[in-house]
């Protein structure tokens, strides 16, 4: 639409990951009145010069104004030096112009999810922008999650909101994203549920995970305007956040052309942010400018990956060694009976099927999609295959048929099949024909992968993909779709690359940022698809199997799979390992082989039965299936899909329990024998995960010492009760108080309080607290308690094992902040803070905490603590009782049993997914690890890991028991998102192989309902057991040997240097010269980039947090560099005892060099306790630790000055420079003369900053960076995010290292005084002496860097933490604790108004000091922009990038306020 216009005009063009939209607006009345939308095909500069030229002739030679938006326009518009906006910001500034009464905003992109939060200033009633989310490390959501399950329902993406319009029954999917909800979708597909529930089901998905990802704590208020395309041309998605939000049809606000705000906003912001720039443009200049930068092209890095060949020659020696034989079908003669047995691989996506004769000759073959009905594209192949013999005059007789795949049980039952098999047996079998003596498998299809690894044949390990399937083949298919190249011309686009892109290994939604960007930077498609093809290997390797030491693959790999047809996957995989592999012959059939090899050999066995219902019976066959039937058998009420076949036969599925199997009416005579049948057979399998259930929530006999009180005590039904609630039940009940249970855990307990959760990526039993906290006020409790439990006595052999969880100990912390039940329901919540070292500290503790709170006197107290340990001590004595008695009988039957290993919590049904029942139903008896008697008397000394923690070292001993025990196996359930579970898994791997070779079954669960996987590798596991004790394979029981063999030896200091990775350059720094001081020949490694991030991933388990993964992958790089012999050195590492995974990076760095082929280095620690004889040669004394004290103050001073004037220096450069020489001559006095020298040396650096020229007489917005601390200063890790932040106009101030070190000292010394724990002399005056030598160190420093007139006091420890205190307290300690909330009040105090928290993604403390109080710092400073920000080793800048854009013009945008008042 056009009009013509006499004005100036402005012109907002918003870039977007598809399309390119152009909005013009009239100045002066803010009218839009031009408007355009295509798509760019990933042209984007190209795009914005169409959009222009599409001006003409209407604004030829008129005034424009142009400013760019959108996650394309960032380069383009500095090419073009016009302003950009970040989106963002551009729709609040279209949002607050269009409606005045918003208060939220949801928008979801393509591939981006966004949430803005309105607030009306309470002075002057104006509409005023509180707070902005964008998805961070998850894409789920968007509209490429919408695209994803279009294509998985085959149904076209327009008629999607109409399909799920019908839909009438929501199923629990992932939201997560696409690719994780195939795993959850495709299953029920094959069961047959309606696709228009499961498109409906997908909207729910998208709901939830942006309501759980975005709001993070803050409340979702109406009216919302609801925006994007997913929301523009999904109307029923509208709906399904309606009803999730409770929203009345007056509080949904849709935009007329909602696909056109963010450039209308961008438009309008240049009369608001950039009202004082001026400048105007004519359209034929703007077109001359694209001209020129299409010439020139857009500055970019290249970054090639190498090519796959360097000759023709080499290529065709590939293909030759790997040329696939062909698979013709065998030609029957007239009148011949051939006879065969029957595979069939039905799988998550396609249907595979082959005959095999008697001399496992294969005789024909079949493969095609199942379409969704996997019976009946099954049916017609094998009618089709009937009457291809008919039709030659001969008979196909099926001798036996056999099942597997993801429709193994469907296909048993609907064709009565004489045999079925878990899909990994089938295919080591298969692979077991064609390559003799294999010794690791890898399987990769459509949407999912396994790896497998053997033994002569004996399977030992298993590993299947936990829930991300973006290595796997849809992953490709679905991106070369995209680049318009048909599936089987892959590899030869890839192969005929020149300059293949580096895509690292990246989900799926978020590779399509990668590819876009290099699609801009020039890419072709071949290129993409080169860098696609090395994707899915290096996502197999870092982030689903795991597999760092490459030599554990053995010397016979064998790949197969549908994907590994493609010839680029299989050269990536053979130069990702550097050797040869051995593809099988039929990649995509050898599931249908191993089913047909087994069932031949099956039917050699005596007693077995034909069953087979014979090929002409496929004529008639039919079956009808009924979706959505409620199990009527218990309170769960199952969604049962039952299918009955015409045969007469049935089948149910989507039932948890073995009770839903039985069809009919409970009333019925016959039902009721079976269900009595069924719970006789369930209750003779021992499940002690339900024994422990009950005696842990049972009622236990209390003294009644108070009269009955009316107040009722409401305890949600989570994380430490799971552990504690005989103890808290017995002492509130002794006193006289009511106490009321939340509910057991359910989905709608869980979704319920989501919008509450503040981190979307903490553990799941963690996001159900909300939910309970909202089931005790629906229950009308008086009070709610949740106490903040940091530290217990240790239950085991280890004194260390005292720590909490961070997670476990501050929850109670972010419900206080963020939804605090006193502040919305006017309920008490009780979360008192406790540090119970010792049984002496928790009496004390509790006894003032009830006399101060309930006026309960101390007396009392102890009676009631006493009342309830006995109640406990009867919990565990009764849960070990049963343990002994399960341990007998598996013994007496020569049986097995498995441990369950997990955290008490886990022991909740919802969270465990039913998981014991799953190993009952199959007949195996289930242990918790408390069940265990010897538990906890276990020798953990041979551990490398430090034990820190009483559940920990449960898993840990009952690991070890299981290795010796020949009746017990061992599982270990992983929460998605547990830091601490990825070093306990391989420590538990370790210790298991060492001492009898056995390997555990590890499960990752989630919030996520994935029953079908789940069962596959439980089945695997359990197969591979029974494989070996078929073949009476008894484990040698071996010692445990020294966790850390080699040792940093006296004689070291004088053979090898001790190469020091970096935290910050100056700290790395600092403490080589300490090291130095004391003899070490110690050098601080170059910060690390690039390389050393890829080896940290290569040999870093990937849950670990990134800083480990970057310390340890500069330690790799600096080895692999070719300047040191790895036999002359050593790697000094930093440590502490606690519950940040920094404990363990020692053993996580000695796995990595023993992996990379570097067993001779030894490691070195500043932990002077060193408990595992690490260094015996080497022990920092007390002079070390002073001087590191003193130091940190003089470089913390120095780096404060360079970063107040490096914005405004007068000659670039000059003040980098300063710093260095400064640093030079601070180093080298500390080195040669300790402290004296440092100070010495720190006078003379103060003298060359003053040399420095600047000019502050325009001061810039300040941001201060906080957060976990080596993101906070290193460079490499957190992408120069100072660099970056300068050049957009910042001046930055960091927290300062000092307190970070200082904390622990600071947090002990505060216990120890202000909750008079039970402490030993030496340690209170140590922690004292401690902490006060930072003061003195600060006034040493203080009064010599006052010599500049820039610099300012540090603010103490002791005065940061007062304003805190309200938010967390000063005694608590997890990750950098205090310090976020404290500095950032402190420097928001000040002035400060913007500020930046990193954090490693999956970090536990951040998720209770960092995001969780984050919704308490802006109920403070409502005004203040605060963006946290999760890195990983995968993270893209351009990620990064675009959310501190939208820092950056917020904070633009509140100057520019602050001027017009």
């Amino acid at each position: 639409m056009t009009e013509k216009i006499k004005e100036k005009y402005l012109i907002g063009i918003d870039v977007g990951s598809t399309t390119t939209k152009i909005a013009v607006v009239d100045e002066k009345t803010g009218k839009m009145l031009y408007s355009d939308y295509q798509r760019h095909h990933a042209d984007q500069l190209r795009s914005v010069y169409r959009a222009l030229a599409r001006l003409e002739p209407d604004y030829f030679k008129k005034k424009l104004r142009i400013v760019l938006t959108g996650s394309g326009a960032k380069r383009i518009s500095e090419a073009l030096d016009v302003p950009f906006i970040q989106e963002v910001v551009a729709n609040s500034l279209a949002l607050r112009d269009r409606y005045q009464c918003v208060r939220t905003a949801i928008e979801l992109g393509g591939q981006d999810a966004k949430m803005i939060f309105f607030r009306q200033d309470e002075k002057t009633g104006a509409l005023t922008v509180a707070d902005m989310r964008m998805n961070g490390s998850c894409a789920g959501g968007t509209g490429a999650f919408i695209d994803e399950v279009a294509s998985i329902l085959r149904v076209p993406i327009e008629e999607f909101n109409d399909m799920a319009s019908r839909g009438s029954c929501v199923y629990d999917i992932s939201g997560r994203c696409g690719v994780y909800a195939k795993t959850d979708i495709q299953p029920l597909l094959n069961q047959g549920v309606a696709k228009e529930d499961l498109a409906l089901s997908s909207f729910h998905a998208i709901a939830k995970q942006t309501i759980g990802g975005l709001a993070q704590g803050l409340d979702i208020e109406g009216p919302v305007v609801f925006e994007g395309g997913p929301l523009t041309f999904n109307p029923v998605l509208i709906q399904v956040f309606a009803e999730k939000l409770e929203l009345s049809e007056e509080e949904i606000l849709i935009p007329d052309r909602p696909e056109m705000m963010i450039a209308y906003g961008a438009a309008l912001s240049l009369e608001q942010m950039y009202a004082d720039d001026k400048r105007e443009y004519e359209l034929e200049d703007l077109l001359d400018r694209i001209r020129e930068i299409q010439r020139k092209g857009l500055e970019h890095t290249q970054n090639d990956a190498p090519v796959f060949f360097k000759s023709q020659e080499e290529m065709e020696a590939f293909q030759k060694r790997h040329r696939l034989p062909g698979l013709s079908r065998r030609e029957p003669k007239l009148g011949e009976v051939v006879r065969a047995y029957l595979g069939i691989d039905s799988g998550s996506t396609t249907t595979k099927m082959v005959l095999m004769d008697e001399e496992e000759n294969i005789l024909d073959s079949y493969y095609t999609s199942n379409g969704g009905e996997p019976l009946m594209v099954a049916r017609k192949a094998l009618i089709a295959m009937r009457d291809y013999y008919r039709s030659r005059g001969a008979k196909l007789e099926i001798l036996a048929a056999g099942t597997t795949g993801y429709g193994e049980l469907l296909f048993a039952n609907a064709f009565q099949t004489e045999y079925h098999t878990v899909e990994t047996v089938a295919h080591v079998r298969a692979a077991e024909k064609y390559v003799k003596d294999a010794t690791f498998i890898l399987d990769i299809g459509g949407q999912d992968m396994k790896a497998i690894w053997l033994d002569h044949g004996i399977i030992t390990n298993i590993l299947v993909n936990e829930a991300c399937s973006s290595g796997c083949g849809s992953f490709l298919e679905n991106f070369a779709s995209s680049l318009h190249i048909p599936v089987k011309e892959i590899a030869k686009a890839a192969f005929s690359s020149e300059h293949p892109a580096s895509l690292g290994s990246r989900c799926t939604v978020f590779m399509n940022s990668s590819i876009i960007t290099e699609q801009r930077n020039g890419k072709l498609p071949e290129d993409i698809m080169a860098g696609l093809c090395r994707s899915i290997i290096e996502n197999v390797f870092t982030k689903v199997i795991r597999i760092s030491n490459l030599d554990s693959l053995g010397d016979k790999i064998v790949v197969q799979g549908g994907t590994f047809e493609n010839d680029a996957v299989l050269c990536a995989m053979e130069q990702y390992i550097g050797r040869e592999v051995l593809r099988a012959p039929y990649p995509g059939l050898m599931g249908a082989i191993g089913a047909a090899l087994l069932t031949r050999e099956h039917c050699k066995e005596p007693g077995w039965k034909k069953t087979f219902i014979g090929l002409d019976a496929m004529d008639d066959f039919s079956y009808t299936q009924v979706s959505n039937s409620p199990c009527p058998f218990c309170a769960n009420h199952c969604k049962r899909t039952i299918i009955q076949f015409s045969n007469g036969s049935s089948w149910v599925t989507n039932n948890r329990c073995e009770r839903g199997e039985i069809l009919g009416d409970i009333k019925d005579a016959q039902v009721a024998k079976q269900l009595r049948e069924k719970t006789q057979e369930k209750k003779a399998v021992p499940n002690l995960f339900q024994v422990r259930k009950k005696l842990l929530f049972q009622k236990y006999d209390y003294p009644s010492l108070a009269p009955e009180r009316s107040v009722t005590i409401g305890i949600p039904r989570v994380l430490a009760f799971w552990e504690m609630m005989p103890f808290w039940q017995v002492f509130w009940n002794s006193l006289g108080f009511q106490i009321h249970i939340s509910d057991y855990s359910t989905r709608k307990i869980y979704e319920s309080g989501l919008s509450a959760v503040t981190s979307d990526t903490v553990c799941f039993p963690a996001k159900l607290v909300h939910g309970h906290i909202r089931d005790l006020v629906k229950h009308k409790v008086d009070r709610i308690f949740m106490p903040s439990i940091t530290t217990v006595p240790s239950e085991n052999t280890q004194k260390t094992s005292e720590s909490m969880c961070a997670v476990l100990k501050g929850y109670p912390i972010v419900v206080r902040n963020s939804d605090n039940p006193e502040k919305k329901w006017k309920i008490p919540f009780d979360a008192p803070l406790f540090h119970w070292y010792e049984k002496e500290d928790r009496d004390r503790q509790l006894a003032i905490y009830m006399e101060e709170t309930f006026k309960i006197s101390r007396e009392l107290t102890q009676k009631a603590v006493q009342a309830a340990d006995a109640a406990q001590d009867s919990f565990e004595r009764e849960l070990k009782k049963a343990g002994q008695k399960v341990l007998d009988e598996v013994r007496q039957k020569n049986t097995f049993a498995v441990v369950l290993a997990s955290r008490p919590y886990q022991n909740d049904d919802l969270v465990n997914h039913d998981l014991p029942e799953m190993f009952t139903n199959m007949g195996v008896p289930v242990l918790t690890a408390d069940s265990l008697p010897l538990v906890n008397q276990v020798d953990l000394s041979k551990s490398r890991l430090d034990i820190v923690n009483n559940f920990h070292a449960r898993m840990l001993s009952s690991a070890i028991l299981a290795a010796k025990e020949e009746h017990l196996e061992y599982v270990q359930i992983v929460n998605f998102g547990c830091g601490h579970d990825a070093y306990l898994s391989d420590e538990i791997i370790r210790l298991m192989k060492e001492i009898s070779g056995k390997t555990p079954l590890i499960l990752k669960l989630d919030e996520s309902d994935i029953q079908g996987p789940l069962r596959i590798r439980v089945r695997s596991f359990l197969e591979t057991v029974e494989m070996k004790k078929r073949k009476n394979q008894k484990e040698e029981i071996e010692e445990l040997p020294d966790p850390y063999p080699v040792k940093y030896r006296k004689s070291d200091r004088r053979e090898k240097v001790a190469l020091i990775p970096n935290t910050s350059h100056a700290f790395s720094r600092m403490m080589a010269a300490v090291f130095s001081a004391q003899g070490i020949r110690a050098v601080p490694l170059d910060i690390g980039r690039e390389e050393a991030i890829r080896l940290g991933k290569q040999y870093v388990h990937n849950d670990i947090c990134f800083p480990a993964q970057i310390v340890i992958g500069e330690a790799l790089a600096a080895l692999k560099s070719g300047k040191y012999d790895d036999k002359e050195v050593a790697i000094g590492m930093g440590k502490y005892i606690g519950d940040c995974r920094l404990t363990h990076y020692s053993a996580l760095l000695r796995k990595a060099l023993d992996d990379a082929g570097y067993p001779d280095v030894s490691i070195l620690t500043n932990d002077d306790a060193d408990y595992h004889h690490l260094h015996p040669g080497f022990k920092m004394n007390i002079l070390s630790a002073v001087r590191i004290a003193f130091a940190l103050p003089m470089i913390d001073a120095l780096e404060e000055l360079l970063r107040k004037i490096r914005p405004y220096e007068k000659i670039p450069g000059s003040t980098n420079e300063a710093f260095e020489k400064a640093m030079d001559v601070f180093i080298e006095g500390l080195q040669y003369h300790g402290i004296n020298g440092a100070r010495k040396g720190f006078k003379k650096a103060i003298q060359i900053m003053k040399q420095v020229e600047y000019d502050r007489s325009e001061p810039r917005p300040r941001v201060l960076i906080v957060g976990e601390y080596l993101l906070n200063f290193h460079p490499g890790a957190n992408h120069d995010i100072e660099d970056y932040l300068e050049k957009n106009g910042f001046e930055i101030i960091e927290a300062r290292m000092t307190d970070v070190i200082r904390k622990t000292y600071f947090y002990k010394d505060a216990q120890i005084r202000e909750y008079h724990l039970k402490k030993s002399p030496d340690q209170k005056i140590w922690y004292y002496v401690a902490d006060h030598i930072f003061n003195l160190a600060h006034d040493m420093a203080d009064k010599i860097a006052l010599d500049h007139p820039l610099y300012e006091k540090a603010c103490r420890m002791q005065d940061l933490v007062k304003d805190s205190d309200s938010i967390i307290h000063h005694t608590f300690d997890a990750g950098e604790g205090v310090l976020i909330p404290g500095e950032i009040l402190h420097h928001a105090k000040h002035g400060c108004e913007a500020f930046v928290i990193l954090q490693p993604f999956g970090c536990l403390p951040n998720h209770v000091v960092g995001r969780g109080i984050v919704k308490k710092l802006k109920e403070l400073y409502p005004n203040v922009q605060i963006l946290p920000l999760d890195y990983d080793p995968d993270v893209s800048f351009a990620n990064i990038e675009n959310r501190l854009q939208m820092l950056v013009m917020n904070v633009r945008a509140g100057r520019t306020e602050k001027n017009k008042k």
